[in-house]
């Protein structure tokens, strides 16, 4: 944060991704800064103090993994959302990625998403920075075979979530009540008292702009309390 504004670089050359991204954040405190080629995306990183990156996977101009390992050297604390049309369970392209970007944080969106998914990423990458500490340290988030390294934070606050339940052979969403314990740009901790299992999925308020998410790990601690790990869908 420079000035009192969070600063984006978005490589991307889809305009209609620049334009919708600099319209929802029009009038915040978010200075939103655009490139296509690669002397634009070295030349504004000798200008500005990024507190995010955004890179599509896909450009044509110039090479992407060469960008993000840029990225990487420089800034290894700043997180990266990356975007591509390719599929994002490709153990090939997570291979890539990982050869380049480990052990520092990234998150993988695949195109066409909906703005609203993305603008949540992007919140959610911003609110980790600004409760960021020089003690936190990586963590790994694993789904699969997919593997990614992000900054997690500590974060101590009561928060609104529902799962699906079948009442009556009709699905249902049962609210429930958690602590978050933790979280990053791919995911979140959290405790509840309420029973949690691997695979399940799991839905949040307002807060997380109504994003849902995946149980990835959970176990039971003292006290009947369930402590799980959420990764972001």
């Amino acid at each position: 944060m420079y000035g009192g504004s969070w600063q984006i670089q978005i490589i991307d050359e889809e305009v209609v991704i620049l334009l919708a991204l600099s319209r929802a954040y029009q009038g915040k405190l978010v200075d939103i800064v655009t490139a296509t080629t690669m002397d634009q995306v070295l030349s504004q990183m000798d200008i500005f103090n990024f507190d995010l990156f955004l890179l599509d996977l896909d450009l044509k101009g110039c090479c992407s993994l060469e960008l993000l390992k840029i990225m990487t050297d420089r800034f290894p604390d700043i997180p990266v959302i990356l975007m591509t049309t390719r599929e994002t369970e490709s153990e090939e392209l997570l291979e890539r990625i990982a050869a380049v970007r480990s052990p520092c944080c990234w998150q993988l969106l695949e195109k066409p998403f909906c703005y609203e998914k993305l603008t949540g990423f992007i919140d959610r990458a911003l609110r980790a920075r600004l409760i960021s500490d020089p003690e936190d340290h990586l963590c790994t988030v694993v789904d699969g075979k997919e593997k990614r390294r992000c900054r997690r934070f500590s974060r101590f606050e009561q928060i609104n979530l529902s799962s699906p339940v079948t009442l009556a052979a009709h699905y249902q969403s049962a609210p429930f009540l958690a602590t978050l314990m933790d979280i990053s740009v791919g995911g979140l901790g959290l405790t509840t008292r309420k029973k949690l299992t691997v695979s399940q999925l799991v839905s949040f308020d307002e807060k997380f702009m109504h994003q849902s998410g995946v149980i990835v790990w959970s176990r039971e601690e003292d006290d009947k309390i369930s402590r799980s790990g959420i990764r972001f869908t």
